[in-house]
């Protein structure tokens, strides 16, 4: 008798089981399928930003989350110009469904490097990854570099990087840093901060002199230059150390 009682209870868990496990629940996430930048991933101040971006759910979408901020590394010498945020929610139908959106872009938005992230759920509220884009927000009156070249080749450990920047207005602050490529990651070897006080800085020669680490074979250097403005333009050189 206990037996019978024991298997009975069994057989009534392993049911409750089963309709737990089957009980219709959607768990699966939605998936953002593609994205693309109808206008260029370089977004002019004053103009419109059009996205085009796919969508899929086993079940049923419900809504996409777009959202737009500053990637400026937390840089902040804005006086004319203001970093752009921006923020939309479109609504989804079905299994399948694509949306194009656009931004107004303010003609006071900074220049600089901004991030698309978009998100997607789906009806039982499921919430799909984070996708994170990268673009730029241009200005006619932005830092500009002058011989900045994207690649360099150098045979010796010691060597010089050399390139002017102008700007329209006044250039305010030069950040740069030198890092080497490893296949731990990359590890900042060098950098600097130049401050340029005067209110009509319209051009500065940069001309600075660096040492490769022993035994390195690639190294990138990066330069950021904000004007009054609050305009940032950002420049990147890969260097390619010869034997």
């Amino acid at each position: 008798m206990k037996n019978l009682f024991f298997f009975s209870a069994l057989a009534l868990m392993l049911t409750f089981s089963a309709c737990n496990d089957d009980d219709g629940v959607d768990a699966d996430k939605p998936r953002i399928t593609s994205v693309n930048f109808v206008t260029g991933v370089d977004a002019k101040a004053g103009e419109v930003m059009e996205v085009r971006a796919s969508f899929t759910d086993d079940e049923n979408l419900s809504e996409a989350h777009f959202e737009i901020h500053e990637n400026f590394d937390g840089h902040k010498h804005g006086k004319a110009n203001t970093k752009f945020e921006a923020s939309e929610i479109i609504s989804l139908d079905g299994t399948q469904d694509e949306k194009t959106i656009e931004f107004s872009v303010p003609t006071t938005a900074a220049a600089g490097p901004y991030h698309l992230e978009i998100s997607v759920l789906d009806k039982a509220g499921n919430r799909s990854d984070v996708k994170v884009l990268p673009f730029n927000i241009t200005q006619d009156g932005q830092p500009v570099f002058v011989n900045l070249n994207e690649t360099m080749n150098i045979s010796s450990k010691d060597f010089t990087i050399e390139f002017t920047v102008t700007d329209d207005v006044d250039i305010a602050e030069i950040i740069y840093e030198l890092y080497e490529h490893t296949s731990n990651g990359e590890i900042e070897i060098t950098g600097g901060d130049i401050d340029l006080d005067g209110s009509d800085d319209t051009s500065f020669k940069f001309n600075q002199n660096f040492s490769a680490p022993e035994g390195a074979d690639e190294l990138e250097f990066i330069v950021r230059v904000t004007d009054s403005d609050g305009n940032l333009t950002v420049g990147e050189v890969e260097i390619e150390v010869q034997p």
